[in-house]
């Protein structure tokens, strides 16, 4: 059968296939010859917030959770409490994520 043509980097085009549609992106080049740059957070101080989330079995919406908010600057290297507490999720955490059965953007708080 025919296969789909291989991703070749490109402004605004989609490559169509039956089940999939590929975005295709521009990519600049450089010396080590990668097509996308990391963003460098490296000057930034580590972040002095903390991040709450359940104690217990690890799962891995809350280490997506985690590692997506510790990608911002505002939380990276954030340090992270697990616990099921909700005395210590609420004094000592900026951010609670999948524990606690609480969603309220204000509080910062989404389970």
């Amino acid at each position: 059968g025919s296969r789909p043509k291989p991703y070749h980097p490109s402004i605004n085009n989609y490559h169509r296939h039956p089940t999939t549609t590929f975005l295709k992106m521009s990519t600049t080049t450089s010396s080590s010859s990668q097509p996308y740059k990391r963003a460098k957070l490296s000057h930034l101080p580590p972040s002095t917030k903390t991040i709450g989330t359940h104690s217990g079995t690890f799962q891995a919406d809350e280490a997506l959770g985690v590692w997506l908010l510790r990608q911002l600057p505002l939380y990276r290297q954030s340090t992270v409490i697990r616990t099921r507490d909700s005395a210590v999720l609420d004094e000592k955490c900026d951010i609670v994520i999948d524990v606690g059965g609480v969603y309220d953007h204000e509080k910062l708080r989404y389970d």
